[in-house]
């Protein structure tokens, strides 16, 4: 097929597949090698500059043969749907779950610690502003609609992803999984908490209402909650998720009421 395209074309391809993997393809008739070699550098370099600051914590706990190793494959291997360098980390977490061959030296949190880290950039680079969100900051949780910020995500991995690195490499995940909130406040700065399993549904409830076009107060959401789990003291939970609630809305998790 190569051979019907015009020749400035046969050559773009044989340079971008020599640029990819230099190993397995040759460069265009005539380019000198020195030449080419700057090239090779300087784009596997960007692609990997951008995969190393994506993903921080994972670089720092994997050895430097098997990070280049896996950077190097996903450079040759894999087809981006996204053209945009900003997009490069989403498309490094997809090759890291989808295409890429699990190895027997694998940190088994791997694929969640990817995740949780490409959070963070997902969260930043959010395009949506609370600001801009019609809201009530000092209405009442309990009895009024309740406006959740459309730069909050409630998150479950079976591993603590926010505890790990060099001083924290977890083997077997522990009994109980970890459920972590993320948010961007008022002030455009990235924040975390952990929860439990019932601040993570709580904050599930009031998400799955808003995507059906309906708020709900914050009553409403934890008698759902005692609905779904059978909470033997209906009136206990009630009075803790006034506190959860109020410790929501001043991490901007909650912006107030509609």
């Amino acid at each position: 097929m190569s051979q019907q395209l015009p020749k400035f074309q046969q050559i773009q391809y044989e340079f971008s597949r020599n640029l990819r993997n230099p190993a397995q393809n040759k460069a265009p008739h005539n380019i000198e090698a020195r030449r080419m070699k700057v090239y090779q550098e300087l784009f596997y370099n960007n692609v990997e500059n951008f995969c190393r600051n994506s993903f921080p914590v994972l670089h720092s706990i994997t050895t430097e043969e098997k990070w280049h190793r896996m950077v190097r494959s996903f450079f040759t291997e894999h087809r981006a749907e996204s053209p945009y360098f900003i997009d490069i980390s989403k498309e490094f977490l997809k090759y890291l779950g989808e295409s890429r061959q699990p190895e027997a030296d694998d940190w088994p949190f791997m694929l969640e610690l990817a995740h949780w880290e490409w959070m963070e950039i997902y969260i930043v680079s959010a395009k949506a502003n609370v600001l801009e969100v019609a809201h009530d900051r000092n209405g009442d949780l309990m009895n009024e609609p309740v406006v959740v910020s459309p730069l909050a995500q409630s998150l479950v991995y079976e591993y603590p992803v926010h505890r790990i690195g060099k001083s924290y490499l977890p083997e077997e995940p522990p009994q109980q999984p970890t459920f972590l909130l993320i948010s961007r406040n008022r002030q455009h700065k990235v924040d975390f908490m952990e929860g439990n399993s019932m601040t993570y549904r709580l904050l599930e409830v009031f998400i799955e209402h808003a995507e059906k076009g309906r708020q709900v107060t914050g009553k409403e959401a934890l008698e759902q909650l005692i609905e779904e789990t059978q909470f033997p003291n209906p009136e206990r939970l009630l009075n803790g998720g006034r506190q959860i609630l109020t410790s929501l809305l001043e991490r901007d998790i909650l912006l107030g009421t509609a």
